[in-house]
């Protein structure tokens, strides 16, 4: 499938899904308060668990070979591994499910591990070497300036509208040198370039997942530049997360291939639940189709 019918199918699908669903109620309005994101993850907490991951991985898999497996959910905690050394200090934003954090603290037990999350797991025993703080990542007057080696996160920072705010937060506690590691999701372009068609796709892909508008690479670049971090490394992974996109939007394909079906399931389900099917229906054509990027930046703080 080239990225030329990938933007048909994207505008097709729209067009469809305008017929027997209220786009707008979706896009419109303030989506992602702290509150909206709470709710939406605790909808949709049976959904990761059952279509995403048992183990708790809330993340896209990478993959190697352009087939689904699921030792690819590996690839973003074992990169990140290649950075902490024996007596780091290491903090994940949104450690959420607390996968990687158990992951990557077994993986190095003579490091200290801190995860800060808005409402993270609570019933799992942590290792020794984790420290878990429940709150918004983008204060943390907890953590001394200068006292953090490695900072990750991993899809959590297009939650965040105001990033900045956050990379300063996250600059102050860093060590003069660190290094902070981050994956998330970009647009190729900004959002104003696109026509009205792939704007709405854009604008479902973020705030139906209680996301902030999703932004450009050159904004996200922008944000880091503007905070004190220099790139030195930059890898954008949209075609590796092909397969899993596509085994999202086969799941998806049950009701939105089925008008009957999506208005029934869309009158009884909860609104961020539905949302959550709309973005596995369009995940994979908005990456297939080049609009969608899924970059790892390795950063430094200068």
């Amino acid at each position: 499938m080239n990225k030329r019918y990938s933007n048909y199918r994207l505008h097709a699908k729209i067009d469809e899904m305008s017929k027997y669903i209220n786009l707008k109620k979706f896009i419109e309005g303030e989506k992602n308060s702290i509150d909206q994101i709470r709710s939406y993850f605790r909808i949709n907490h049976w959904a990761y668990r059952h279509y995403h991951s048992q183990d708790g991985f809330m993340h896209f898999r990478i993959s190697k070979n352009g087939c689904f497996s699921d030792e690819d959910i590996y690839h973003q905690p074992d990169s990140i591994s290649e950075f902490i050394k024996d007596g780091d200090t290491v903090m994940e934003l949104g450690c959420g499910q607390g996968a990687n954090l158990i992951y990557l603290a077994h993986c190095h037990p003579k490091s200290q591990f801190v995860g800060v999350d808005l409402q993270p797991r609570k019933k799992v025993d942590y290792p020794e070497n984790v420290t878990i703080y429940e709150q918004d990542y983008s204060s943390l007057p907890q953590i001394p300036d200068q006292s953090v080696d490695v900072v990750y996160a991993i899809e959590t920072l297009v939650y965040c509208s105001d990033k900045e705010k956050v990379f300063r937060e996250v600059w102050r506690v860093m060590k003069p040198g660190a290094v902070m590691i981050v994956y998330d999701y970009a647009s190729k372009e900004r959002l104003e370039t696109y026509d009205p068609h792939i704007q709405q796709v854009i604008a479902l892909l973020s705030k139906g997942g209680a996301a902030a508008m999703i932004e450009s690479l050159g904004e996200w670049n922008d944000h880091f530049t503007n905070c004190g971090f220099e790139t030195v490394r930059f890898t954008d992974y949209a075609e590796n997360l092909l397969p899993d996109l596509k085994k999202l939007e086969r799941h998806a394909n049950r009701a939105m291939t089925r008008p009957w079906l999506a208005r029934l399931e869309f009158a009884l389900l909860p609104d961020q639940y539905v949302s959550n099917i709309i973005l596995g229906y369009l995940g994979y054509d908005a990456c297939k189709s080049g609009i969608g990027a899924y970059p790892e930046w390795v950063l430094k703080k200068v």
